[in-house]
């Protein structure tokens, strides 16, 4: 109801507003993304090597021993690793500022909402990038479906999902792969509700159930543009079995050949006895996987869905006591449903670093030797990625807390605090603009793929 209903008066009452900071409402950024270790490094590629193989020069009969050590022992590789490339960008205003410089013309400055907003779009398509082949592939069509005009499509995961927002871009491959080329229709999100995506589409087309949703503009033809993630180090394509696997793991991976030594080059796959095996098992089997090979297991990454089953795995393992008669003295009778922090040992390794990740596609979880990741970057990967947030810690930055240029200082700036660029844009109608550009050149790198798995828990029934 209006505070009167005399027409007359309403235009005495002024309007009041909060004199609380802006709220934002944008999803929870990839805690493991802001973990990895940034390491600085120069030139055209980042190169290391790993040795795989020692020979069969070992023999109780010394000649034989002796024969075989004549065409060598050890086996040896070195990854090339090319920088991939993500931006960010944003215009501003000379009207805009002016007219937002204090709390009585904005809520916030104009500069510091898209900062903002480009920061989030920044760290959410470098968390698609962890989880990917460096496509900007966010997960797969699930359902085949026949597209026309606008429509909504039930995408079926969250981890899927997350990777989107209002106003996003995206194709559809005509294969199983990532690589696939793309279908026609070039599609943009206006409306998210739940895991139900519409979009409005440019062209007709039916996709497959395998096909893969990638964001436009993160490939150019058959290479990846993106930083390439732990779906192409650690990769469980095809359950590692059959012709398309074959093809992929014989393709050279940054100069390697991985098929003569999949465990060791990508990396230990751990599929789920779907049926029988507990979560937690076959997490179990996981770590003894990765302690077998030399690795030291110390983060589990695990989508959030998954590790609420693994949750109620172990709820229904466990005793509890509940004080119902009599609480103690200054207690409360209460009841905590859930399970706060899991660890997961085998022998005397001990995976204590939990890391439940909406990024994370649904039925795939990594067992991660963390001293063997790292994100080799040309220019700062750390500002953007770090929002505040303390571990698995829920909460997301507030608004305000995003580093922003000063407008009125920096007309012009190639490199700003080593990965903002500010440069004038085109002149509108209302004045002089300037783009503001985020960017990010680097790479993932897994330094000892074989100290490290992949597992599938794939079930029946999502």
């Amino acid at each position: 109801m209006p505070v009167t209903t005399d027409a007359g008066l309403l235009t005495v009452f002024k309007e009041w507003y909060t004199d609380k900071e802006m709220e934002q409402v944008l999803w929870r950024a990839s805690p493991v993304l802001r973990e990895i270790k940034k390491n600085r490094v120069g030139g055209k590629t980042y190169n290391f090597a790993a040795n795989y193989g020692c020979g069969g020069a070992a023999a109780g009969d010394a000649t034989v021993a002796a024969t075989n050590a004549a065409s060598g022992t050890s086996k040896s590789v070195q990854f090339a690793c090319t920088p991939g490339q993500l931006f960010s960008i944003f215009n501003v205003g000379a009207q805009e500022v002016f007219a937002s410089e204090n709390i009585r013309g904005a809520f916030v400055p104009v500069p510091v909402i898209k900062m903002y907003d480009g920061t989030a779009a920044f760290r959410r398509l470098f968390a698609t990038a962890l989880y990917g082949q460096g496509f900007g592939e966010i997960g797969n069509a699930v359902v085949a479906t026949t597209v026309v005009g606008s429509q909504s499509v039930d995408f079926a995961q969250f981890s899927t999902v997350i990777k989107l927002d209002i106003g996003s871009v995206f194709q559809v491959t005509n294969g199983a792969t990532p690589v696939s080329t793309l279908r026609t229709s070039v599609n943009t999100v206006t409306a998210i509700n739940g895991n139900v995506v519409t979009f409005t589409a440019t062209a007709v087309e039916t996709w497959a159930a395998t096909d893969w949703i990638e964001i436009q503009g993160c490939r150019n033809g058959t290479t990846p543009l993106l930083p390439v993630g732990l779906t192409a180090w650690l990769p469980s394509l095809a359950d590692r079995t059959g012709g398309t696997w074959t093809t992929y793991i014989g393709t050279a991976f940054y100069g390697v050949d991985r098929s003569v030594f999949p465990d060791r080059l990508a990396g230990n796959y751990i599929k789920r006895v779907t049926g029988t095996e507990k979560f937690c098992d076959c997490i179990v089997r996981a770590v003894k996987a990765v302690r077998n090979a030399g690795g030291n297991p110390t983060w589990l990454v695990i989508n959030p869905d998954d590790y609420a089953t693994v949750m109620t795995e172990m709820n229904t393992q466990t005793t509890y006591f509940q004080d119902t008669s009599t609480p103690a003295k200054g207690k409360v009778n209460e009841i905590a449903r859930g399970v706060q922090d899991t660890k997961y040992m085998f022998s005397t390794s001990y995976v204590d670093k939990v890391y439940d990740d909406p990024y994370c596609a649904r039925f795939t979880a990594y067992i991660i030797d963390e001293e063997s990741i790292e994100f080799a970057m040309l220019t700062n990967g750390d500002t953007p990625t770090n929002d505040g947030i303390s571990g698995v810690q829920p909460g997301s930055q507030p608004i305000n807390g995003v580093s922003t240029p000063d407008m009125k200082a920096i007309s012009y700036g190639f490199i700003i605090d080593d990965y903002v660029t500010i440069q004038p844009g085109s002149l509108a109608a209302g004045g002089p603009v300037l783009q503001v550009i985020l960017q990010l050149y680097g790479t993932f790198a897994i330094r000892g793929p074989g100290h490290n798995a992949v597992i599938n828990f794939v079930q029946a029934t999502l």
